[in-house]
């Protein structure tokens, strides 16, 4: 019996190290999408997004994996944008408020190895400059820096 639960035990410790080490990181990519033929996303990579409203951006992020999905979590990090303050000597000084750290997690389907990251710019997003750090299951971090302007 003994022998059975120790089995039993190694066995489910290799499962779960192979699963936890079953998703190699190939390549990233930060970029704009735009609409193609119908059903068809145009991806082109940059590290500028246009400060236009309905703008769409992101990242694809190209994998190897056994897994039907993935966990990912982003955290998006918001450059303080600033407020000005006239001094007597007519000089602008900038007052920053807070960053913003925003958090999202969710599985995604890999299609054609690819995993996607997409957004659009609001009517109120300032522009400026941010980072983005995507985690993709327990691998290191794949970090993004771009700017809306």
């Amino acid at each position: 019996m003994m022998h059975r639960l120790a089995a039993a035990s190694l066995f489910l410790f290799a499962t779960l190290l192979a699963h936890a080490q079953s998703v190699t990181i190939l390549g990233a990519e930060f970029g704009v999408f735009a609409s193609g033929k119908p059903g068809e996303l145009v991806f082109a990579p940059t590290q500028v997004v246009p400060h236009q409203p309905g703008q769409r951006y992101g990242w694809v992020i190209e994998l190897r994996t056994t897994q039907r999905s993935v966990a990912v979590r982003e955290e998006y990090l918001v450059a303080p944008a600033g407020t000005f303050k006239e001094e007597a000597g007519g000089q602008r000084l900038t007052i920053p408020h807070e960053r913003r750290n925003q958090v999202s997690q969710r599985q995604l389907v890999p299609i054609d190895n690819r995993i996607f990251g997409e957004w659009e710019i609001g009517p109120r997003e300032p522009p400026g400059k941010r980072r983005l750090q995507v985690l993709v299951e327990d691998r290191p971090p794949v970090v993004f820096e771009y700017e809306v302007r």
